[in-house]
């Protein structure tokens, strides 16, 4: 599904050369009202539409289906996952740990994603805001519509989280609702992008001096790093480290080979950086395994999270309640191609009208 600003005219194609018709497309939403940013900020509505759009996209999947896994275009899962799924089928979450910009964001910039002896080897899964990703979550999907867990009711019980926050909210309330868990701790399944791993990979420099106000940092070139380097020479710094990895980098690639060495920019004033990193990741996103640390570095700043707000199985059966008829009217889904029928291909669904070479190419 896409909801966007701008057409993604190639995905059609992109979806014909797999001639696969179990892969369609639910809704293809493009509008100026879709737009996902304003500048740097997200809209404060992009999400709410994302995710009640994502509610009735999972509803429109085969009853057949065992597992449901909601995630971004750009992420990418290890060749191993499903072979783990299929060990794990009295589960109701498969939950994963993973590659990912916010591993241990408490910890000092670059070498946070350092290989280090008794330090986990990706972002550890705790199933709770701030330590997980909606992709990182493979849910039992009979469950999750015998009782209709939504995205959009959630609001009530995300403490005053917006709905940019609901994956972790999400799984949060599953826990909290008795959801069995297998919890894969010696494996990192799932690349949320952009991270570390995938940027040595291409190639890329991590750039980690601004991780606070920049989304946990971001891969940039060679030459882009150069010229920060040559604008700021007495404020950055690049060092080279050793990346945490679980030794199957490959699965995500197929080579032989994936380098596990990258270089990384971050401020000359590794101190001050970090305590910035502290102040504003704080007890909420420190990882279990940095927690005595970082409480000793922060002091009297330090104050335990109060996590009580979010879960309540009783409130969200009430705001089920409340919300059936807005929900019943908020999206129609298309019914889901018929899988025995192999003389059809895949629907698209647009809101915009496509250029004069692809209505061609799709006659073709």
């Amino acid at each position: 599904m896409v909801l966007d600003s701008r057409p993604f005219p190639d995905l059609p194609h992109m979806l014909q050369q797999l001639d696969d018709d179990r892969v369609w497309v639910f809704a293809e939403w493009i509008g100026p009202e879709f737009a996902a940013r304003s500048g740097s900020q997200w809209v404060p509505t992009y999400h709410s539409m994302l995710y009640n759009l994502t509610d009735e996209a999972v509803r429109a999947c085969p009853r057949s289906t065992k597992w449901v896994i909601m995630t971004n275009g750009d992420n990418e899962y290890s060749s191993m996952l499903f072979d783990e799924l299929s060990q794990h089928a009295d589960a109701d979450v498969v939950a994963l740990d993973y590659y990912s910009r916010y591993q241990r964001p408490t910890a000092k910039p670059c070498e946070r994603f350092a290989a280090e002896p008794e330090k986990p080897a990706c972002k550890q899964n705790l199933l709770r805001w701030c330590h997980t990703d909606l992709g990182a979550n493979v849910l039992s999907w009979p469950r999750l519509i015998q009782e209709d867990k939504r995205f959009s009711q959630l609001a009530p019980i995300s403490c005053g989280l917006s709905a940019e926050h609901f994956d972790g909210v999400l799984a949060h309330h599953l826990v909290d609702s008795n959801w069995t868990v297998h919890h894969v701790t010696n494996s990192c399944l799932y690349d949320h992008s952009p991270s570390p791993q995938r940027c040595a990979r291409i190639g890329g420099v991590w750039n980690d001096a601004n991780n606070v106000w920049e989304g946990g940092g971001s891969c940039i070139t060679q030459e882009e790093a150069a010229q920060k380097l040559l604008e700021d020479p007495s404020g950055l710094e690049q060092i080279s480290i050793a990346l945490s990895n679980d030794g199957n980098l490959a699965s995500f690639t197929g080579a032989s080979a994936v380098p596990t060495d990258i270089s990384c920019l971050r401020q000359k004033n590794v101190a001050q950086q970090h305590a910035q990193m502290m102040d504003y990741f704080g007890p909420t996103c420190t990882p279990d395994i940095d927690t005595e640390y970082v409480k000793q570095m922060m002091g009297d700043r330090w104050r335990p999270v109060d996590w009580s707000c979010i879960g309540s199985a009783q409130q969200m059966l009430e705001q089920q309640k409340q919300d059936q008829q807005y929900q019943q009217s908020m999206f129609r889904a298309p019914p889901p191609p018929d899988l025995n029928d192999t003389t059809k291909k895949p629907s698209y669904r647009r809101r915009y009208d496509p250029p004069a070479d692809l209505k061609q190419r799709d006659e073709l």
